[in-house]
């Protein structure tokens, strides 16, 4: 299993991050290896979203479930039990006295053996470049 943890802080409220975090047809803006998202509705627990994503250079459709929504607070996407790879992604935003931080984490499981290094490597990259186009979204 790979797992990768990040936490960054944006000077504008919760709200305005979460809003971003929770509107699951516009990843594509600041995660640049969705090429498109489709929820099935507003997003709740339970909520679904079928994503199309650029993977090691190949086109991947993903199911993802919201499996935790707490307004302005958290929200956990889950690949369907039995779904390879797995996939959680969790977010947490926490107000803060001058803004707020948002922590992340990624779980990836059912990776093969020999693509693992890769794919950390890969994700290494893109974790903070992500959240680099997520702060220049909120910043504005």
């Amino acid at each position: 299993m790979i797992t990768v943890e990040h936490a960054a802080t944006y000077l504008v409220s919760a709200e305005r991050v979460f809003a971003v975090l929770a509107d699951l047809e516009g990843y594509p803006a600041w995660q640049a290896d969705v090429l498109s998202a489709r929820a099935d509705g507003p997003v709740r627990q339970g909520a679904t979203v079928a994503q199309v994503r650029k993977v090691m250079g190949a086109r991947t459709e993903i199911a993802l479930i919201v499996t935790e929504y707490v307004p302005d607070r958290r929200i956990v996407l889950q690949t369907a039990p039995g779904g390879r790879p797995g996939v959680t992604q969790r977010y947490t935003v926490a107000e803060e006295e001058s803004g707020c931080r948002v922590e992340f984490h990624l779980e990836l499981d059912g990776v093969p053996k020999l693509a693992e290094h890769l794919v950390r490597a890969q994700l290494g990259k893109q974790v903070s470049q992500l959240f680099d186009r997520l702060g220049t979204l909120v910043e504005v």
